[in-house]
């Protein structure tokens, strides 16, 4: 779980909340129903426009990766790519061929397939940079979709404190029913601003930060898989794709 993504919405949650608390409010209050009913349907449905119905429907599968860190671990990848490495030196690419089989990832999989098949470098590289960049494309309209959430939120919290606003003036023969209209009326505003600003627009940029270590993994995969193709050493790909790992994190070889 990632921990910044959870404790980051409650924190913010918390300290409007206590900060309301020491006005001598009720943040109870401020959780209309309404409100709630008009602006979040209406700004995931409006940001639909925008976003490719492809990308729509990665927001909502991609969403997990904001709190779910994704299953990235870039030293137990280098470490694979070396020992099929290794055997490729020493046996050759065709000894990789059952091995390759058995791999899960398609990605990971087809690229070494096509080593094994003997396809030039080239043809490889070409292959799996388009691949990449789909994936890319993808996360990038996933978070797009969040994004765009984001910015609408604002603007439906508006309509919705207008619309209350326009009730609550039709009640001025009653004083304190319109008061309570025009209370209730701001909070759409508070939930417009709160689902942008520490929800969707969170979410969009969360996604599309960890995507870039999604793809930086297939980055050091391709890398893996040309240097493998020109035979490199194990020792010099490795050493290669370690520099891959992010500073500050553990870089452990295996030929120390």
């Amino acid at each position: 779980m990632d921990l910044t993504s959870v404790l980051g919405v409650l924190m913010a949650i918390a300290a409007i909340s206590v900060g309301d608390i020491l006005e001598g409010g009720n943040p109870i209050h401020v959780v209309h129903l309404s409100s709630v009913i008009i602006i979040v349907p209406t700004t995931l449905s409006a940001a639909m426009v925008s976003t490719h119905a492809h990308h729509v429907k990665a927001a909502f599968k991609e969403i997990k990766i904001v709190f779910l860190n994704p299953k990235i671990n870039l030293q137990e990848t280098i470490k694979s790519i070396v020992e099929l490495s290794t055997q490729a030196r020493k046996d050759g690419v065709l000894s990789l061929e059952s091995k390759v089989a058995q791999i899960e990832d398609d990605f990971t999989r087809n690229g070494f397939s096509m080593i094994v098949d003997g396809k030039d470098i080239k043809s490889v590289q070409e292959s799996l940079d388009v691949a990449i960049e789909e994936l890319e494309e993808y996360y990038h309209g996933a978070a797009h979709y969040w994004i765009t959430a984001g910015e609408s939120a604002p603007t439906f919290g508006l309509v919705g404190a207008v619309l209350g606003l326009m009730l609550a003036l039709a009640k001025l023969d009653n004083p304190q029913e319109m008061a309570l209209g025009i209370a209730g009326a701001f909070t759409a505003t508070v939930t417009g601003i709160m689902c942008s600003y520490a929800l969707f627009g969170p979410f969009g940029n969360k996604l599309k930060n960890k995507s870039k270590d999604i793809l930086k993994e297939k980055v050091v995969i391709l890398e893996g898989i040309i240097g493998i193709a020109n035979g490199d050493n194990p020792r010099d790909l490795e050493m290669k794709l370690l520099n891959y790992i992010a500073p500050g994190q553990p870089k452990k070889s295996q030929f120390e």
